[in-house]
């Protein structure tokens, strides 16, 4: 790991300490962190801040890819062009995820694609998908579907002399230790007149202001830079990008895993089932310091009722009002290169 820096990547701004004392709060690596804040443009940051060569270690040893579900891979595709699944997108605030803009004929490029499900999404809706990842679990998704993946960067040269009419970053530009640098690489991969997508979280969210420090998107050590919608526009405007729309959306999911995580929580160095799936029985796992005040226990409550029609139908409401005032928990921001 690297010292601590204090420069804001947005603004240049000196920035100062916001939490100390952070931890992996959901897959248990090990160590505390700190955040801090820029107080002209509201730009956060992890420290200390994780290298390249730190994180094919990090998610290939601790995030939760390790066991791929490929039959339930493929079956969550559907068919994402149709009204229904549009509509069910919108409802559900899934569509804050950038394959979506892909059209037939296209070559798209998803730069951290996880599992792959968003290239399943990309050649369903009759483009040509192509995917870089570092985690090495994802080797099973390749050998057993075929997909045009990476395992590793765009240092790597991967895919020599293809060019794209469009590249995504879903849930990813967060995670890269220095993001311009990765942005200058993706703009020589952009035939003329492409597009660049890129979603991550809000760190100016209505949740993130109310839950402060328990706001499940610092998501430490894996995030690593948390942009708000001014620092974004800073950042991205600096890097040499015009911003064609920005706005915000907040997945139905993360509400709910948000309200669970006030009560279902760990202790550091230990995963949390909320997170992985599997029980952890172990000395001060999942013990609060201190006890949840009633309004934590009702949201927690709430969240676990989400699956009925009434609960469901006031978490959409809420989760689309959140949007529309422009407070909502992820930034979707469509870019093109300035010439």
């Amino acid at each position: 790991m690297s010292f601590t820096v204090t420069t804001c990547i947005a603004c240049s701004g000196v920035m100062s300490p916001l939490y100390e004392s952070m931890f992996d709060d959901r897959y248990g690596y090990p160590g505390y962190f700190n955040i801090y804040r820029c107080p002209s443009c509201k730009q956060s940051q992890t420290t200390p801040l994780l290298r390249d060569e730190d994180l094919p270690g990090l998610y290939g040893n601790y995030y939760p890819r390790r066991e791929i579900d490929i039959e339930a891979l493929q079956r969550q595709v559907g068919n994402p062009s149709s009204p229904e699944e549009i509509k069910k997108r919108r409802l559900n605030g899934t569509d804050n995820q950038g394959q979506y803009k892909a059209q037939p004929g296209m070559r798209v490029l998803d730069y951290g694609c996880g599992a792959g499900a968003s290239l399943l999404e990309i050649e369903a809706l009759g483009a040509e998908a192509y995917g870089i990842e570092t985690d090495p679990n994802v080797q099973q998704v390749i050998d057993k579907l075929g997909l045009r993946i990476h395992i590793g960067t765009l240092d790597d040269a991967p895919f020599h002399g293809v060019l794209f009419d469009l590249i995504v970053l879903n849930q990813v530009l967060e995670h890269i230790p220095r993001p311009e640098e990765l942005l200058e690489k993706l703009r020589a991969l952009l035939k003329p007149g492409g597009k660049l997508v890129l979603s991550f979280p809000n760190a100016n969210s209505i949740f993130s202001r109310v839950f402060k420090r328990t706001w499940i998107n610092w998501h430490i050590p894996y995030h690593l830079h948390h942009f708000t919608p001014k620092s974004a526009r800073f950042f991205l405007e600096h890097c040499g990008w015009k911003i064609i729309s920005l706005r915000t959306i907040t997945p139905n999911l993360w509400t709910i895993l948000q309200f669970r995580a006030l009560i279902e929580t760990t202790t550091m160095g230990q995963s949390n089932p909320m997170w992985t799936g599997r029980l952890v029985v172990c000395a001060g796992a999942n013990q609060l310091a201190v006890q949840p005040s009633w309004l934590y226990r009702q949201l927690s409550r709430f969240a676990l009722s989400a699956s009925h029609p009434l609960p469901n139908l006031a978490l959409t409401l809420l989760d689309r009002t959140i949007d529309k005032l422009g407070w909502g928990d992820s930034l979707l921001i469509e870019l093109e290169p300035v010439s």
